[in-house]
């Protein structure tokens, strides 16, 4: 199975990171706000709030904004940070639970905030690791008892305890906040299932199905990537002698004889380096512009090539033709490049040629 390109994937990851630490920042912004407002609308309801303005704003207000600007503080340092690795994702993921449960712990009147570090726990999902939903599934579901049993934020008002049916609700809670984290490890699995098919599918695609080489297509995309960046050099090469084999021997062995070419291009040329073009012609494409180390290397594939020997009387060579990309050079121009090279390294049979040599 092929996943899905790392560096494309950690980019995702990246925005989503940042995304999370906004809402994070979102959250405790909004419940500063929101905490304002239900100050001046709660002192309205005559019981309803049995503090002053001043130590109402102090519990309610300043600590928890105070806890909760630490939480966001320490998300942004996280998403700044230059520092490679998951460690930044996780400590993002738990500023955003730290804050759900500030929230929770404060507000004993309300049970149910106990679904707020739901948000926490479904937040994880989109970066697809099962470890850091279970870390911050764990911390949620720590902290919930915790928050409960150990911390008594306001003496004057009612506890989520106090009674059975509160209790009978308060594992209920629980119990959701746990079925949230199962069904969150439920959606990574399927959905990392879904891009591995995704995955697979596009490597099919880009793959040649006799020797598995990469394909046209993926060589139109690579030349194409190689013009834009003005640098780097093609080589096609043809069998020497691979038409005779075909027909004295059959296609059964001149597949077989392919497939075996396809692999020494790997061990030579490398698995991103090497194509399929077309019956027994090939491609290679070299990012670096050293010329002498493609030779070399070209040189090694014909070696290699000339000592097959199962496919007697028949034997294989290569001719190879080498077209360096210019700037302002487009793909058709640098294939007929390699093209004209190895017309003239066809006609010598089993040499190099390069398209500067053939245009003058």
């Amino acid at each position: 199975m092929h996943p899905v390109n790392g560096q494309q994937w950690n980019t995702v990851n990246e925005k989503w990171m940042r995304l999370h630490w906004w809402m994070t920042a979102s959250l405790a912004l909004a419940a500063a706000l929101l905490e304002v407002i239900m100050a001046f609308a709660l002192n309205q309801i005559e019981g309803f709030v049995n503090s002053d303005p001043t130590r109402y704003a102090i519990k309610y207000l300043l600590i928890p904004v105070a806890f909760n600007s630490i939480l966001v503080l320490i998300g942004l340092l996280a998403v700044n940070s230059r520092r490679k690795g998951q460690i930044r994702q996780v400590l993002v993921s738990l500023c955003m639970a730290g804050v759900c449960l500030v929230l929770y712990g404060v507000h004993s009147l309300f049970p149910a905030l106990i679904l707020l570090p739901v948000v926490a726990i479904l937040l994880t999902v989109s970066y697809g690791d099962y470890r850091l939903t279970s870390i911050t599934a764990a911390v949620c579901l720590l902290g919930v008892p915790v928050v409960d049993l150990v911390v008594v934020w306001d003496f004057t008002q009612r506890h989520r305890l106090e009674n059975v049916e509160n209790r009978i609700n308060w594992l209920l809670g629980l119990v959701m906040l746990l079925g949230c984290y199962l069904l969150s490890l439920v959606s990574i699995y399927y959905e990392r299932e879904r891009i591995r098919q995704a995955a697979r599918q596009e490597w099919e695609l880009r793959r040649d199905g006799l020797t598995g080489l990469l394909n046209r297509m993926a060589l139109d995309d690579r030349l194409g990537q190689l013009c834009a960046g003005g640098q780097g050099v093609v080589v096609m090469m043809d069998l020497d002698g691979f038409k005779q084999l075909n027909d004295t021997l059959g296609h059964l062995q001149g597949d077989a004889c392919l497939q075996m070419v396809a692999g020494i291009l790997r061990s030579y040329a490398g698995e991103d380096a090497a194509f399929r073009y077309g019956g027994d012609e090939f491609c290679m494409v070299f990012h670096a512009p050293e010329s002498s180390r493609i030779v070399q290397t070209c040189e090694r594939i014909r070696k290699a090539l000339e000592g097959i020997c199962l496919f007697s009387p028949c034997r294989v060579g290569a001719s190879f033709g080498m077209a360096e990309c210019r700037p302002g050079m487009n793909p058709e121009q640098l294939l007929k490049n390699a093209d004209s090279a190895l017309y003239q390294a066809k006609e010598e049979r089993g040499c190099i040629r390069r398209w500067e040599q053939t245009a003058r």
